[in-house]
């Protein structure tokens, strides 16, 4: 009887400890959050931005409903999207500046061989006045000079049908990927032609092949945004 009670105590005392508040894990998802954000994570890094904000938003949610363990787990996905918000948000401003620096330096060189071409012609305009001068022949146009620019290379990617689920991976972050969507919210699709192997939204495993269909109809997909928007993914 003794035993009995001193295992129930430990029971009572081993739960108690795990339903503690995350208090500071929540100021931390916040603040982590509140980073991407001003880094300009809602505008480079949209999906991943929008996974952390949704996650924080329901840890909060399950904080208020003393639902504390689930709680901690959600603000373990908080904090990760927030930081590869944060990372993407980096890398494509690093990115954009040096696609910026390219057009600057093509407009130099374009200003310079402009610059240089005008040179050119006045300095042909002087020839030919000072030829003029000495014999006064039948006036000759001149022949427009063109500038050809050089055709802009554009990078194309290519759709996929099946995509490889990697580590880190939710539905939603493959679904915003180039190749796939592009759009988060069209994650049910996934998980629509893959039920054969995804029986629960929210657990995908490393290296998963999954089906991306093709051949859905502009009402399909705005019907599994709508479904995206009224599921909890966390």
């Amino acid at each position: 009887m003794f035993k009995r009670l001193l295992l129930i105590v430990a029971l009572i005392i081993l739960t108690s400890g795990c339903a503690k508040q995350p208090t500071e894990s929540l100021e931390g998802a916040k603040g982590s959050v509140a980073r991407a954000y001003a880094a300009g994570a809602a505008q480079y890094a949209s999906g991943e931005y929008q996974l952390a904000s949704s996650a924080l938003q329901a840890a909060e949610t399950q904080v208020k409903n003393g639902e504390y363990g689930k709680a901690s787990r959600t603000l373990v996905l908080a904090e990760r999207y927030s930081e590869e918000a944060l990372s993407l948000t980096i890398e494509r401003k690093k990115q954009q500046a040096i696609e910026l620096q390219r057009i600057a330096e093509e407009q130099r060189l374009e200003e310079l061989a402009k610059q240089r071409e005008l040179k050119r012609q006045s300095k042909l305009r002087e020839q030919q006045e000072r030829k003029k001068k000495q014999v006064k022949p039948k006036p000759k146009k001149l022949a427009p000079v063109v500038i050809e620019k050089a055709p802009a290379v554009v990078v194309k990617v290519e759709p996929v049908r099946q995509v490889e689920v990697r580590a880190g991976d939710n539905l939603a972050i493959i679904a915003a990927r180039t190749e796939v969507y592009e759009d988060a919210l069209l994650w049910p699709l996934i998980y629509k032609a893959n039920r054969d192997q995804i029986k629960d939204p929210k657990e995908i495993f490393s290296g998963q092949i999954l089906r991306v269909p093709r051949d859905k109809s502009r009402d399909e997909a705005e019907a599994a945004r709508q479904e995206a928007r009224e599921l909890n993914l966390f």
